[in-house]
């Protein structure tokens, strides 16, 4: 037997060599940290940070001030950027764990790299291209100036990456993951939208939700021209604002985008300025194949023939422990419609708008460029940007909104709002609609128009309305109609004019419409017959409830937390029985405050930094407050997570001279909590005040607290 012990002892000592070498995580390549420095010497920036530490960011060209841009949005926010890096590369799960698994394998699925790697030549100009670059830069400088915060492999930052994450990311906006869940089990769903919670309570749904306002000159009372951007998103991860200035000889724009984005995504230049808000066109179709085999196809009938899948493999490392990862190995099938995914219930290819487009990247940086009305509605025509409403205002006194989509154009006469079969080649739709064809609305009469994700046939007086009649119901646009949007209505169209005390006063309106889901809620749970006394006395409250939800408000608590445990944070649908839940948040109530009325400002809150203070508002106001409902529950108090986050409020006066306006619901410094800007904006978001923006260097200096040039030692 000992003859054998030797031979064995080998074979395990090289097998566990061998798995060794198998689990290992592949070592990153050595890096040439004097190119990364060599390069960053090249760019001309300067940042100028003002008493808010907002960075001013000053550069010759476009890709000088984007250089400066990308370093002071790594200073401020770099384990966020690095996060998004590492899921534009389709790599999560190796730095997550297996949590992380189908959302590597839907970017492989969906080919996001292989799109980037054959458009970045053809579908982005040399201009864009620079931009691009310059951010990938500055973010490698940093990175090698703070080596001690970067994970191993995230380094070189390149163009592709960049833009693999806006390949990625956008088509979730408009919820191509909702469309998705359907065919994943519970316990293997998407998790890759913006709407998923990003803070700390990770909470199982999120909000979509923003508002925009433009007020022509002809409805305003001194001839002014004025724009509200407040697109409502989270307060913490990769889908919460960040504020910046940028100026180069061609641009001067101010506004806020997501972490790893080179450009400003909305905002204000001294011209003009637009906001955009999330819409919910049909822009997913899902076809049922017939295959020749469900556990193992290899073929599918389309058009009475049988047709190969295209068949690849998506590849990727799932995280074990310490420096080993698990090497996965999946097939990618694909047939003509598009990307296929094997169900429990079927097998089932997708077709959806930005499957493999990279164009929304150069749209947002021409929009951003943009002098004038004509320039910005020819960026628009790019058909880049996959979704959103549009608000637009200008220096000149236009106004406008476009129901913006990269809309396919579909077969009539088809409900495209269910499966499709798959046999048929007629229902693969390789066109959309240009721009021109969507509904939009510029220079009304009315003077005015809004934006609250509601349908976009009620933006304004009725008068000057869009017909739905008018457009195809292939479109699949929504007949949703928000409170926010029956509060702007209620407010503005009785108002003949409209000043600026009254724009601000309506944008951070506080009320629930008599006619909205939650006041619906609140007359049924009135009406139900009970001889419960906590219920008794619940009623009694919810009779005296005015609807509003400032601070000081009694009846506010119980109503909201009510329908938010009700009908889910946006009031769409029944999650739980309503009574069940007014009853369980009036003993919580009762029990956290001696009382089921407490005022709602005791619960609804914001805590940042030093700071913890009550908020007015909540879900589907116009002053617009995300918090957990289940808080009261768990502390006694709601922290607030989404809604209102970056404002900005433009104004242009007779002569066309900008007067703008921002706040932050934080401050710059994104997770730094030991720097001053973490949280000094919060008692001003909290009291609905704002700073100002300045948008020259002359007036930028008056203001500055540190003025640098990164890459210039």
């Amino acid at each position: 037997m000992k003859k054998y012990t030797k031979p064995i002892c080998i074979f395990i000592i090289i097998f566990l060599m061998l798995g060794v070498l198998f689990l290992k995580t592949p070592t990153a390549v050595k890096l040439d940290e004097d190119k990364i420095f060599d390069i960053a010497s090249t760019y001309d920036a300067r940042i100028i940070r003002d008493d808010f530490g907002v960075p001013h960011i000053f550069g010759e060209t476009d890709a000088d001030a984007t250089f400066g841009f990308g370093y002071a949005h790594a200073e401020d926010d770099w384990e966020t950027i690095q996060d998004v890096l590492i899921s534009a590369r389709g790599m999560t799960s190796q730095y997550k764990g297996k949590d992380s698994l189908i959302t590597d394998y839907l970017f492989d699925l969906f080919k996001v790299k292989e799109a980037v790697e054959s458009k970045y030549d053809t579908h982005i100009n040399s201009k864009t291209k620079a931009v691009i670059k310059a951010y990938a830069d500055a973010i490698n400088l940093f990175a090698v100036e703070n080596k001690d915060r970067v994970l191993p492999g995230v380094l070189p930052v390149t163009e592709f990456d960049i833009v693999a994450g806006f390949t990625w990311a956008t088509p979730f906006f408009y919820r191509l993951d909702g469309q998705l869940e359907e065919l994943f089990t519970s316990e293997n769903k998407p998790e890759v939208s913006p709407w998923q919670q990003q803070s700390n309570i990770n909470l199982p749904e999120a909000v979509r939700g923003s508002n925009g306002f433009a007020i022509a000159p002809s409805r305003s009372d001194d001839n002014h021209t004025r724009l509200i951007v407040n697109s409502h998103q989270p307060m913490n991860g990769p889908y919460a604002w960040y504020e910046a200035h940028i100026v180069s000889k061609d641009m001067n724009f101010a506004g806020a985008t997501f972490p790893g984005t080179p450009i400003l995504v909305q905002g204000v230049s001294p011209d003009l300025g637009w906001t955009q808000t999330v819409n919910a066109p049909d822009l997913v179709d899902i076809y049922s194949l017939e295959v020749d085999n469900a556990k193992r196809p290899s073929q599918y009938m389309l058009d009475g023939k049988w047709h190969k899948f295209k068949k690849s493999w998506s590849t990727f490392r799932v995280k074990l422990w310490g420096p080993f990862s698990f090497p996965i190995v999946k097939s990618v099938l694909w047939s003509a419609h598009g990307p296929v995914i094997k169900a429990p219930t079927g097998v089932y290819a997708i077709r959806f708008s930005g499957l493999q487009e990279v164009g929304a990247i150069q749209q947002w940086y021409d929009m951003s460029r943009a002098k004038n009305m004509d320039e910005w509605r020819k960026a628009i025509s790019q058909n880049g940007v996959l979704s959103f409403n549009i608000t637009y205002a200008d220096k000149e006194g236009n106004i406008g909104e476009i129901y913006n989509a990269k809309m396919p154009k579909r077969v009539e006469g088809v409900d495209w709002s269910k499966h499709l079969p798959g046999d048929t080649s007629e229902l693969i739709w390789d066109q959309y609609l240009s721009t021109d064809e969507l509904p939009q609305i510029w220079n009304p009469s009315c003077g005015w128009l809004f934006s609250a994700n509601s349908t976009p046939f009620k933006i304004t007086d009725p008068k000057c309305n869009n017909n739905r009649s008018d457009f195809s119901k292939t479109m699949g646009i929504e007949e949703r109609f928000t409170n926010r949007a029956r509060r702007s209505l209620a407010l503005f169209s009785p108002d003949p004019i409209i000043s600026e005390f009254d724009l601000l006063k309506y944008r951070s309106d506080t009320f629930y419409d008599a006619k909205s889901e939650l006041m619906n809620l609140v007359r049924i749970l009135i009406n139900i017959e009970s001889e419960n006394p906590i219920v008794i006395e619940a009623q009694k409250v919810l009779k005296e409830w005015d609807g509003d939800t400032k601070k000081e408000n009694r009846g506010a608590a119980l109503a909201v937390i009510t329908g938010m445990r009700s009908l889910g944070y946006e009031y769409i649908k029944k999650d739980q029985d309503p009574l069940e839940m007014l009853i369980k948040t009036a003993k919580e109530l009762k029990s956290r405050y001696g009382r089921i009325d407490p005022e709602w400002g005791k619960i609804n809150r914001i805590q940042r930094g030093n700071y913890d203070l009550p908020l007015d508002g909540a879900p589907d106001i116009l002053r617009a407050i995300y918090a957990d409902r289940d808080g009261i529950s768990k502390s006694g108090v709601m922290n607030a997570f989404a809604g209102d986050t970056h404002i900005m409020y433009a104004d242009w006066n007779s002569e066309g001279v900008l007067d703008l306006k921002s706040i932050h619901q934080y401050g710059s410094a994104t997770i730094d909590d030991t720097s001053t800007h973490y949280d000094d904006q919060v008692e001003m978001f909290t009291a609905g005040k704002y700073k100002n923006m300045p948008m020259y260097l002359e007036d930028v200096i008056k203001v500055k607290t540190r003025d640098y040039r990164p890459g210039k030692g």
